[in-house]
């Protein structure tokens, strides 16, 4: 697949009110993102994610470094403008305008008109599930109703890249299910989602790759396949008892949840699993299921930005 996003040592350092106290909000940041894949983009607060996405939309100028887009390092292109869907985090509409008309503002500022802005504006709403709400201001929306409107109007173009901001933050249960799906067909369609979140779960459901900044630099980038490790192996069991449970834990076999005679038993790494099967079958225990566990990808995120922050801390 060839890259649709491309940056090499990319630098924004905003100069400080007092000589000497710039702030280097992204240090020579090289990543790639591939045409038809959605790209998790993560870090705290600070960590520079929305200094990256105002780069890319050419809200801001690099300090030093380059960035593609499309294969094209003029980023200002029409071309390359009209093929980029945003969305922002907590984005703001006109509580007196109706959906539609929210997109058909959009649509103008396009340069979209007639029959082409109307046909199109179908087009996402239908794609984000909206269409029976079109004619309903945007004041009775809920907060998941808005972004999809948000995301709509990201879609308007037709873009082939969409940057989006915190999509699924503050919805409930149902509603990031439902613009979770979106975003994965809008992925399956051929489209190449970047995407900045907090909500590490939705992250690791639907991206193909992520990459972790801190402190303005990266620090981990691949598959979550490649990047997160594996860790214990999980067994179910039944017939357990007490003695036998007691036996297992002394072996080094953690016992986790039970009901009745049936437990759930964890093999840490050290212990080889081979060793675990054969305890549980000298203790009679009937198994049930045996899955590796791998670690979450927040738990990968923790472990990354902890292990960067003590670099930090034992290098001053």
């Amino acid at each position: 697949m060839s890259a649709v996003i491309e940056t090499e040592a990319l630098t924004k350092v905003y100069e400080g009110a007092v000589k000497g106290q710039d702030v280097h909000a992204l240090t020579n940041l090289s990543i790639k993102v591939d045409e038809k894949e959605i790209f998790g983009y993560l870090g705290p607060n600070g960590s520079g994610k929305t200094t990256t996405i105002k780069l890319l939309l050419g809200l801001i100028f690099p300090t030093a470094g380059r960035m593609k887009i499309l294969g094209s390092p003029d980023i200002g292109a029409r071309a390359v403008r009209t093929n980029i869907g945003y969305l922002p985090e907590g984005a703001y509409y006109p509580e007196f305008l109706k959906g539609e008309e929210v997109l058909s503002f959009y649509g103008h500022l396009y340069g979209m008109t007639g029959r082409d802005l109307k046909t199109r504006i179908d087009r996402v709403l239908d794609v984000v599930g909206m269409s029976r709400a079109r004619k309903r201001t945007v004041r009775g929306y809920s907060k998941g109703m808005r972004q999809r409107i948000g995301l709509a109007q990201a879609l308007l173009s037709d873009p082939q890249i969409l940057i989006l901001d915190e999509p699924t933050t503050g919805l409930d249960p149902i509603a990031r299910k439902e613009i979770r799906d979106i975003l994965a067909s809008l992925r399956d369609q051929g489209k190449t989602l970047l995407i900045s979140s907090h909500e590490l779960l939705e992250v690791e459901l639907i991206s193909d790759r992520v990459g972790i900044l801190s402190e303005g630099e990266l620090q981990a980038c691949g598959k979550l396949t490649d990047l997160l490790s594996d860790r214990d192996t999980e067994i179910e069991v039944s017939g357990a008892t007490p003695d036998a449970l007691t036996r297992l834990a002394e072996a080094g076999i953690r016992v986790g949840d039970q009901v009745d005679t049936k437990a759930s038993l964890r093999v840490p790494g050290e212990v080889p699993l081979y060793t675990a099967i054969e305890r549980c079958k000298a203790e009679k225990l009937a198994l049930v299921s045996v899955s590796p566990q791998r670690e979450t990808l927040e738990e990968f995120f923790v472990r990354i930005i902890g292990e960067d922050e003590e670099k930090r801390r034992t290098s001053q």
